[in-house]
């Protein structure tokens, strides 16, 4: 078993009881699809918790936002940006653009977005043409990825395409900490997706305590499981 989790956002909390119930499922291997730190109350400690487990991560376009300076810096990224330090940086700046696990049943591939782009959106009923395109630019049997915030499986041509949700946001009605489980059985990929309760409210209120531009809108998506 292979759990991805993605687009943390600053939410400690939900990435706590997330990584809680990994503990408890057991899978070979966790692997991170970036967007950690931008958005929640607690950047810091959402970076220092994943470079402390170790797990291989992938960079989101969050991540290359606090790093790189996107031509509009917001209040936001400037206020996370802030709050990490220069360890923390370097760590975002290193992250690869995908993770590779090669199977007989075919290769598992993760990105952030799409095999081609960190920003780029591939939504749950993208045309069939989208979809071939991001398998066989990724050379994928399976292709996991975020950024869209929305937990789906969805099969075409023999091949899994998944999208764990959001550990730190979801935008999908669903508010609790999602994330998705993959097996390789009998010569082909299968996938689960999990959601996980924590205290929400709690980090609505930390939230709304800090100073971060951007804090209200944060915590109305959090609210309402909503973009």
């Amino acid at each position: 078993m292979i759990a991805v989790i993605s687009d943390i956002h600053g939410n400690v909390t939900a990435l706590e009881a997330v990584l809680a119930e990994i503990d408890r499922l057991g899978p070979c291997a966790v692997v991170v699809a970036g967007d950690i730190a931008l958005g929640g109350p607690r950047p810091r400690e959402c970076v220092a918790l994943i470079r402390r487990r170790g797990y291989p991560t992938i960079r989101g376009n969050t991540d290359e936002w606090l790093t790189a300076r996107p031509a509009e810096v917001t209040g936001a990224i400037g206020w996370c940006a802030s709050r990490l330090s220069e360890e923390d940086r370097r760590f975002l700046t290193g992250l690869p653009f995908l993770w590779r696990r090669e199977d007989p049943a075919g290769d598992l591939v993760v990105v952030h977005a799409t095999p081609w782009d960190v920003g780029a959106v591939l939504r749950p009923d993208a045309p069939e043409a989208e979809v071939r395109r991001a398998f066989d630019e990724a050379r994928a049997a399976a292709l996991v990825y975020g950024h869209i915030h929305t937990a789906h499986i969805r099969e075409l041509d023999g091949k899994l395409l998944v999208n764990g949700g959001s550990v730190g946001i979801p935008f999908d009605g669903d508010w609790r900490a999602a994330f998705a489980t993959l097996t390789s059985d009998g010569g082909r990929w299968r996938a689960a997706l999990h959601r996980v309760s924590y205290d929400r409210d709690a980090v609505i209120a930390d939230s709304r305590r800090t100073d971060n531009p951007e804090r209200d809108r944060f915590s109305r998506r959090l609210e309402t499981a909503s973009f």
